[in-house]
């Protein structure tokens, strides 16, 4: 229908021709419309869309044509007005920028291959941007200037770092940006600490580089990247952390955009690259390098800073900080071990209160995060209990968990009765996630459990007594001492 109505008011037959009009109409609009922004979000999404949404084959044809050749090769402020910084624009202008980037590093993946020239010709205007941001930050500069240079590049950069899916072209942007442009982005944070428009953009950056999406973190075994990228991470985590919290106690409607965003962004860099196996975190402590460790106190530091309230009232901090917990547990148990008692009654605490949230990435976040817990307990508590002809010693880690949860045993105790009203009282969305730490807790916890299921059928009606008691024991039947593969799911 649409081909035949442009054929019939534009006189547009094929194919070519009407990727042709829509590419020269988008520069258009660019060019000559650049300060009207609902036709520059509309043309840029549009420009998205064709950069996404078309077969192989379309897009090498629209590759060809010279409106994107153009485009490819002349992304300035000089012929597309939006991408300039000026105070004559507001830093909320700079946000589709973003997208533009996006489309226009996918137009030239398309024949980029391992091409490093044609890549560091496409990069020159940014290049030509980060040596002038340089150059003012070796002089007594103007900060405004900067900030807004800084601001546009982080967004233009995020961009490409998206677009860019593959281990040759993502290793092309970390050869290009580290380590000279990556230090400037480093002190713009130490500088503007206070200002969210110029920080979350840099850390939604740093995020974005963190994400090892289709694999494209993996670098050769040669190359220490991995690592040196997270250092980085865990210099600009580590310098927001500190001096994020020196702005002390804020009120109400400024603690999220002055801090707590700030935070998540933090905490979803940090969970992307704990998760992207591309670091082998042992290396730093055999090193004596203390970037791992510095970057998980910051962690802590920051997490204390917050109430559990604030923790699941802010949707985006809550999708953040449990799944980064979940990596935590599944990953270091012995950094959570090593956390003073009131730190981890804290973390347990904020599991506790995330297992009933609406938001079912946050309790199955929950939920495996405390199976990881009391599966490292149980596996403890059983080295402990045998006799073998290799005496295995519990190691400190585990002695000092366990002593932890013998002092405070309602803690456990808790998130079981939890669970199990999660499960007989409500509509349990998300059962698998729930059942995975039901069995740990209740074999470390076989006394509070006849008593909780004891109270359970009491509070029923007497018609639904024998019910009741009759799915504890379906529940519990064949069921053994241990946590392997095949009990658990029995």
């Amino acid at each position: 229908q649409v081909y035949a109505r442009m054929s019939e008011v534009l006189g547009i037959t094929d194919d070519n021709h009407v990727l042709e009009t829509f590419m020269t109409k988008i520069v258009t609009n660019l060019k000559y419309r650049g300060r009207c922004e609902p036709v520059i979000s509309r043309t840029l999404q549009f420009l998205n869309d064709l950069s996404v949404g078309y077969p192989f084959y379309l897009l090498k044809k629209l590759v060809k044509i010279e409106a994107v050749k153009f485009m490819l090769q002349n992304h300035t402020s000089k012929h597309f007005p939006f991408l300039g910084v000026s105070d004559n624009y507001s830093l909320s202008d700079l946000r589709c920028r973003t997208v533009f980037y996006t489309a226009l590093t996918r137009l030239l993946m398309v024949d980029l291959g391992e091409d490093e020239d044609e890549f560091e010709n496409f990069m020159l205007p940014l290049t030509v941007l980060f040596e002038s941001v340089t150059q003012i930050f070796k002089s007594s500069f103007e900060q405004e200037e900067a900030k807004r240079m800084l601001i546009g590049l982080a967004r233009d950069l995020r961009g490409i770092a998206f677009a860019l899916n593959t281990k040759t072209s993502y290793t092309m942007l970390f050869d290009w940006i580290y380590p000279a442009y990556i230090s400037v982005l480093q002190r713009a944070i130490e500088l503007w600490y206070r200002e969210p428009a110029c920080t979350t953009p840099i850390l939604k950056l740093m995020a974005e580089f963190m994400q090892n999406r289709s694999q494209r973190l993996n670098f050769d075994v040669s190359s220490p990247n991995g690592i040196l990228l997270f250092r980085e991470a865990s210099k600009m985590i580590c310098t927001y952390g500190n001096q994020i919290l020196s702005l002390g106690t804020l009120s109400k409607d400024q603690v999220y955009p002055l801090k707590l965003k700030g935070i998540s962004i933090c905490y979803s860099a940090l969970k992307s690259a704990l998760c992207g196996n591309y670091v082998s975190f042992g290396v730093f402590k055999l090193y004596g390098d203390n970037h791992f460790d510095n970057v998980l106190q910051a962690f802590v530091k920051m997490l204390l800073s917050v109430s559990h309230s604030d923790l699941l009232q802010y949707r985006k901090l809550s999708q953040s900080y449990y799944p980064l917990l979940e990596c935590l547990t599944q990953d270091h148990m012995s950094f959570i071990t090593s956390l003073e008692p009131h730190v981890l009654i804290y973390i347990l605490t904020s599991i506790s209160e995330g297992l009933t949230a609406v938001d079912t990435i946050v309790s199955s976040s929950c939920c495996a995060s405390l199976d990881y817990i009391v599966t490292y307990l149980f596996k403890h508590l059983a080295k402990e209990g045998k006799k073998t002809l290799r005496r295995r010693e519990i190691s400190q880690d585990g002695q000092r968990l366990l002593h932890f949860m013998q002092q405070n045993p309602e803690v456990l105790q808790q998130m079981m009765s939890i669970l199990m009203n999660t499960i007989i009282f409500e509509d349990c969305r998300n059962q698998w996630s729930v059942s995975r730490p039901l069995l740990g807790l209740i074999l470390l916890n076989e006394k509070y459990f006849s008593e909780l299921r004891a109270t359970l059928i009491a509070s029923q009606p007497d018609n639904k007594h024998e019910v009741l008691d009759q799915c504890f024991r379906n529940l519990m039947e064949g069921v053994e001492q241990n946590l392997l593969v095949k009990n658990r799911d029995r």
